[in-house]
């Protein structure tokens, strides 16, 4: 039982982390069809400007740094890149991600060096005995942040300023007409994905250690969450990346650490056969 339990708490903290990449693919794709696969990239991105670009600053302003920077690059890519190539196919502007997703991997690299680097977690060494169960106090940060961040941007969709995002998620062309913004309502989307993206990187990093390739991990992964749950809502698609982190650290803790990555593409392909549209998620329209 002590094992199960520490199990479950592992299966939070990365659930927690896929969760802040499957909600930004999911925000972006219910309000435009589009895949952001790099996402991921943002995060790695994130984490540097967090732990190793500007030593020189208190962290607490590398962090602040790193999230506002989170959000232009997503803002800044969406209307300068892949707003005018999803017009002409969405899958030009998906393959665009994955090539701007490589020139971050690049830039990183080539800056920075291509070695791992550690990041210390900005809250403490500190470890807590909880009954059985042992967390430290950044695993514990990763999944009060996470829980915070999720409440609040589904307790925002759900009010009354919300109303007007729901009603360009149900249908763009309709909310337009009506006389809703909705080019405005995609940036800041877009800029909340960007967020999302970099708090993920700045939690990640003191777990995984930096690097320039850890970006595509991220992104596939938690583009497995997000199908897993359900990639059309942002509930589903949370609850999907939950479900994976907990899949992942049973399989880890009770058959091999090995074959953990296998596991998540093998359950990406199982769902995909048996339930395209997630476990929690409802056939709707291709928007492609």
């Amino acid at each position: 039982m002590d094992k199960l339990l520490q199990l479950v708490v592992a299966g939070l903290v990365t659930g927690s982390i896929y969760g802040l990449i499957a909600t930004g693919y999911a925000v972006l794709y219910t309000a435009t069809g589009f895949v952001n696969f790099a996402l991921g990239a943002q995060a790695m991105l994130g984490g540097y400007l967090a732990y190793v670009y500007f030593p020189a600053l208190p962290q607490w302003v590398r962090i602040v740094i790193s999230l506002v920077v989170g959000a232009v690059v997503s803002v800044v890519s969406w209307n300068l890149l892949y707003k005018w190539a999803a017009r002409r196919a969405m899958l030009a502007a998906v393959i665009m991600s994955f090539a701007l997703a490589i020139v971050f991997e690049e830039i990183i690299r080539l800056s920075a060096g291509g070695l791992n680097v550690p990041a210390p977690s900005p809250f403490g060494r500190a470890v807590f005995q909880l009954g059985a169960v042992t967390i430290s106090a950044h695993q514990l940060a990763v999944v009060v942040v996470s829980a915070v961040l999720f409440t609040g941007l589904v307790v925002m969709l759900g009010s009354k300023r919300g109303a007007a995002v729901r009603a360009m998620f149900a249908d763009a062309e309709t909310a337009e007409v009506l006389g809703i913004r909705t080019a405005r309502l995609t940036t800041i989307l877009f800029a909340v994905s960007g967020v999302f993206a970099a708090v993920a990187g700045i939690l990640a990093a003191p777990l995984l250690t930096l690097s320039p390739y850890m970006g595509l991990n991220l992104a596939l992964i938690g583009f497995v969450g997000a199908i897993l749950g359900g990639l059309g809502r942002i509930g589903t698609a949370i609850a999907g990346s939950i479900l994976l982190g907990l899949l992942e650290a049973f399989f880890a803790g009770y058959v091999s650490a090995d074959f953990r990555t296998a596991l998540v593409y093998a359950v990406f392909v199982l769902v995909l056969v048996i339930r395209p549209a997630g476990l929690l998620g409802r056939v709707a329209k291709v928007k492609v």
